[in-house]
């Protein structure tokens, strides 16, 4: 077994690792900061701290009691000021990699603790136990979670309640997804990898567990159960109801502050394409003023932006189409008589999109992403087709995790 050594950290990764320059090559040290001096157990690339022996002033005590041991957070221990610049950072240097060291990057929108509204936990049967919450760090093992406090007070009820009732549809063999998402009308649940719940004493339970938890819809490995009350969350002036574990924005303040970017950099164009919409998070909002044409691949999203739509209130006209945007990119030829477009692709980025905007007149394009490196990609391509970046704003949805979402807004 290696000897502990003393070190001090150089810098942070993006991963939130501390780096130190040790024996030749870089070591990683999960949990701390730049600037201390520690006492670490290396283990080939990574470390175990054992000691902080002169902290950073950037260091605090984190809120959580698992922090450490739970992979769900990583960066409690972090004040909210250098941890904003830290992602900030992030986006900083994924843009240089790709030569776009002009690009101005604004500060770090950031969120607080209790605001994630949807989060997805991972529940086994141990014998008669029941491990419920999150994956350890880098391990297979789960950590029991009766309480999490970066989700909302309505997720954080339900945990414990939920526990007692999951061993009953569980199997044995499989680890079960369960997809927990906070709307106006209750929580919606979501079970993957679970019994076969259509008939029988297993459908009663289930019902009995959406009846006594006050659930407002239970699904389990992909279709609806019982929905007691549509699980209803608000796009502007319409309602959505979003398809049984189905991407959504995680906490509601990073999505106001992303919807009000993309609003703005649109401005008061008439007719704008969507592209990735999901189930209508821009798109909705869009509509108020604007004619949209939104894109995507997963049809119950866009049938469910499509009856929001259709209850909504005020909204202009909306052409809803289901395309793979991955396989067939929306073309150039096709953005002619539109004043704006909005992209929100997933962690891939949209690269084949990408090229056919670049050759298009479009004036303004906003691109909201979740990874930084894509994104970066993505933006060089639009920049060599000749649009100009006004702007990247760092967005952090996914409070105390190396995760940063952006909104970029460039302009022809």
């Amino acid at each position: 077994m290696t000897d502990p050594v003393e070190i001090t950290i150089d810098g942070l990764g993006a991963k939130g690792d501390g780096v130190a320059y040790y024996g030749g090559g870089m070591l990683y040290v999960p949990f701390a900061l730049e600037g201390e001096r520690v006492r670490v157990t290396p283990m080939g690339e990574r470390a175990d701290l054992e000691e902080v022996l002169q902290p950073s002033e950037a260091r605090i005590d984190p809120i959580c009691p698992l922090f450490q041991t739970c992979g769900g957070c990583i960066m409690q221990h972090m004040a909210t000021k250098p941890y904003g610049a830290w992602k900030q950072e992030m986006v900083i240097d994924a843009l240089a990699s790709r030569g776009l060291e002009e690009a101005s990057v604004e500060e770090t929108m950031q969120t607080r603790p209790g605001g994630r509204r949807r989060a997805v936990l991972t529940a086994r049967l141990m014998g008669r136990r029941l491990l419920f919450g999150y994956h350890e760090m880098r391990s297979a093992r789960i950590v029991d979670v009766d309480h999490c406090p970066v989700l909302t007070p309505a997720l954080n009820a339900l945990l414990p309640k939920l526990a007692d009732f999951l061993p009953l549809v569980m199997t044995k063999k499989k680890e079960a997804r369960v997809t927990l998402l906070s709307t106006d009308s209750g929580v919606d649940v979501s079970l993957e990898d679970v019994k076969d719940l259509h008939g029988g004493q297993d459908y009663l339970k289930a019902v009995e567990m959406a009846e006594t938890l006050d659930l407002a819809r239970l699904s389990a490995n992909g279709e609806v159960l019982l929905e007691r009350r549509p699980p209803l969350l608000r796009m502007g002036d319409a309602q959505v109801s979003p398809p049984p574990g189905a991407f959504v924005q995680a906490d509601e303040s990073a999505e106001q502050a992303m919807v009000d970017m993309v609003l703005d950099a649109v401005g008061d164009a008439k007719r704008v394409i969507d592209l990735f919409s999901g189930s209508g998070t821009f798109t909705l909002r869009l509509a108020k003023k604007a004619q949209v044409w939104a894109l995507e691949s997963e049809e119950a999203a866009l049938k469910s932006l499509e009856r929001g739509w259709r209850f909504g209130a005020g909204l202009k006209g909306i052409k809803p189409e289901r395309r793979d945007l991955f396989r067939r990119p929306v073309l150039a030829s096709e953005m002619k008589k539109f004043d704006a477009l909005v992209f929100d692709p997933p962690r891939a980025g949209a690269k084949a999109q990408c090229e056919e905007i670049a050759k298009s007149k479009i004036p303004v394009v906003v691109a909201v992403s979740c990874n930084p490196g894509t994104l970066a990609r993505d933006l060089r391509i639009l920049v060599d087709g000749g649009y100009k970046i006004r702007s990247v704003t760092p967005v952090d949805q996914f409070i105390f995790s190396p995760h940063v979402e952006c909104v970029a807004v460039l302009q022809r």
